[in-house]
């Protein structure tokens, strides 16, 4: 879905007929293992081609990943493509400030008008188009969904990921309120707070899990999933693919 997106920017940029007259350049932002992101390879590329996009005739791919995203974004910048597929609100971020020209598609963010990607839904405005998840409405319904599997649960964790934005802080305490559970939130930087973080959940008697949407949760999913499974604590998570990592449940859009 969101490679497909990226898609109809191109095309948009193109004239008729002019994938075949010129070579474009694919700039790829992203925090994910980019040799190792399959649907990367196994979709949009093979998608693009059937569009007339060719990765090594009238396509050159320019993917940035892992290290710090400012300086890849500025590298990638340097680097002139026509448009950039940028993964998650860092990114997308980044390159908004990195390439403020060029255009981006975000693929996901979490919600543009709040991360100052668009001016509306309706009408963004700017270089930015992209797939908006509304993670945060996702996490909420998260938290209830780990209710109904726990109906007698009376205290949840909440793994936060400190690079992600925190506004919705409130939401969450009210959404927890409702549905009758205390919660603790737990912000984490990077992998190596993971282990001391899930000591400290377990010691404050939590019944579940929340792991908020995050591109590093997806990513160390498996990782995360052993720590809460040697603990004996449920997680809910957001991908189904997340969910065969480990989580007890994994509910999210269908990529």
């Amino acid at each position: 879905m969101r490679r497909i997106l990226f898609l109809l920017c191109l095309i948009l940029l193109a004239e008729p007929g002019s994938a075949e007259e010129r070579v474009w350049r694919l700039g790829v932002l992203t925090p994910f293992d980019w040799p190792a992101d399959t649907t990367m390879h196994s979709v949009m590329i093979p998608e693009l081609a059937r569009r007339g996009f060719v990765e090594g005739k009238n396509l050159v791919v320019l993917p940035r990943w892992g290290g710090n995203v400012d300086s890849l974004a500025q590298d990638l910048a340097s680097a002139k493509p026509d448009v950039i597929v940028a993964v998650a609100p860092r990114a997308i971020s980044a390159a908004m400030k990195a390439a403020p020209q060029i255009p981006i598609v975000a693929s996901f963010t979490s919600d543009p008008v709040i991360e100052g990607e668009a001016a509306s839904i309706s009408r963004p405005g700017g270089q930015v188009t992209g797939i908006a998840l509304l993670t945060f409405e996702g996490d909420k319904k998260r938290m209830e969904l780990l209710h109904d599997a726990i109906p007698g649960a009376r205290r949840f964790a909440f793994l936060a990921d400190e690079l992600m934005m925190t506004q919705h802080k409130e939401e969450y305490r009210q959404t927890a309120e409702k549905i009758g559970v205390e919660l603790f939130r737990f912000e984490v930087k990077s992998p190596a707070d993971y282990q001391p973080t899930f000591d400290a959940i377990h010691n404050a008697g939590v019944d579940g899990i929340v792991i908020q949407s995050s591109p590093n949760f997806h990513r160390d999913a498996a990782q995360l999933a052993t720590l809460a499974l040697e603990r004996r604590l449920p997680t809910i998570c957001e991908w189904r693919a997340m969910a065969s990592d480990g989580c007890l449940i994994g509910y999210g859009p269908d990529i």
